[in-house]
């Protein structure tokens, strides 16, 4: 799974924001332990936690590929090395807690097959690929934060779920705030320079093909167990980038790759990964699931914060008022579901302007 696989069932039916980068954390199955009684503030600092750590996911991503000095891996090589070491530390950790996810149904294959591309091979590639060209703020901006916005667009061309008026408004909000963090480059400042467009645009692909996924996922998770699906996900996954990592590594100058960037290597593995996998699950049943998707809404913060302590990046006025707009956007778009869970109470009425209203 990835990090915005992180997402449970309910949460990504309603077109929630996009999750952390391993597994979806899901509500208390058949297979499940006993729920859990309620912990909110335990629950809360472990998903704070969470986010503190995948935002400074993304500056590991960057030095790693890009590292000031020395030798770093290419976005596919990178990917590969992480997911070959986390798919055996994820089996024995779903051995130690579920031993009968570790057997496969038959049959199952052929969509882990494609689960493992899209999820891992395609979705964590092209994150490290985006900040070649584009900062870590505009990566987890454009990345992360308009995934309920493309997951609503995908339920409503396939599931006919309805948009409401205020959901289409902030549709429209949300990319506008999208072209206003586009429109601050890599470097800060409002110009359009091709580098940062390019990284722009790849993150958003990122989003529009990872939110379309996520609803894929949801249906399936009612059906398999979150533990087996996180686990075969990662596997398929580690299996498709396997022979990459082979044919890369013959040759590769691996005296040359600092320690820092091995260091922040295990940084994408063990904290991100392993410790992400397992805390946001525990959590995600103390706090409940709405709550925990508006958490992973400060990510983009703490990977600006985390980007400008660690490498200069500057977080410039463009980029938080882009920042905040798609937030508006995205509250908008996800008003019924806030009005539904009880967060707040009653309905943005928003009338078009007919031409009879005028006579």
């Amino acid at each position: 799974m990835t990090e915005s696989d992180s997402h449970d069932r309910e949460a990504t039916n309603r077109s929630d924001s996009e999750p952390p980068p391993v597994t979806p954390p899901s509500e208390p199955s058949a297979s499940d332990p006993r729920p859990l009684p309620p912990n909110p503030y335990s629950g809360f600092l472990i998903l704070l936690s969470c986010v503190a750590i995948w935002g400074v996911n993304a500056v590991a991503f960057k030095i790693c590929t890009r590292p000031p000095t020395g030798t770093g891996f290419d976005p596919l090589f990178l990917t590969g090395l992480r997911f070959v070491v986390v798919a055996p530390c994820m089996a024995l950790l779903v051995g130690l807690k579920q031993p009968k996810s570790l057997f496969l149904p038959p049959g199952d294959w052929k969509r882990y097959l494609l689960f493992g591309f899209v999820a891992i091979v395609l979705a964590e590639t092209l994150q490290p690929l985006a900040l070649r060209f584009t900062s870590v703020a505009n990566l987890t901006l454009l990345s992360h934060g308009t995934i309920s916005l493309f997951t609503a667009f995908w339920a409503l061309l396939f599931f006919k779920q309805r948009i409401t008026r205020a959901g289409w408004v902030g549709a429209v909000v949300a990319m506008f705030g999208v072209a206003l963090v586009a429109a601050n480059g890599s470097q800060g400042g409002f110009r359009l320079d091709a580098d940062s467009l390019k990284g722009d645009a790849i993150a958003l692909f990122r989003s529009f093909e990872h939110s379309l996924y996520l609803l894929a996922l949801s249906w399936w998770l009612r059906m398999r167990p979150t533990l087996q699906v996180s686990l075969f996900n990662c596997v398929f996954g580690a299996l498709w980038l396997l022979p990459y990592v082979v044919y890369r590594s013959i040759g590769f100058p691996w005296e040359d790759v600092p320690r820092y960037v091995w260091g922040w290597l295990l940084w994408t593995i063990f904290p991100t990964t392993l410790y992400g996998f397992l805390a946001w699950n525990w959590a995600m049943r103390r706090v409940g699931a709405l709550a925990a998707t508006n958490t992973f809404y400060l990510m983009p913060v703490s990977a600006a914060v985390a980007a400008r302590v660690l490498l200069g990046e500057p977080v410039t006025p463009g980029q938080g008022l882009g920042g905040l707009v798609i937030l508006v956007g995205i509250l908008l778009l996800r008003w019924e579901t806030l009005v539904e869970a009880g967060v707040i109470r009653g309905r943005p009425e928003i009338r078009w302007r007919r031409r009879d209203d005028n006579e």
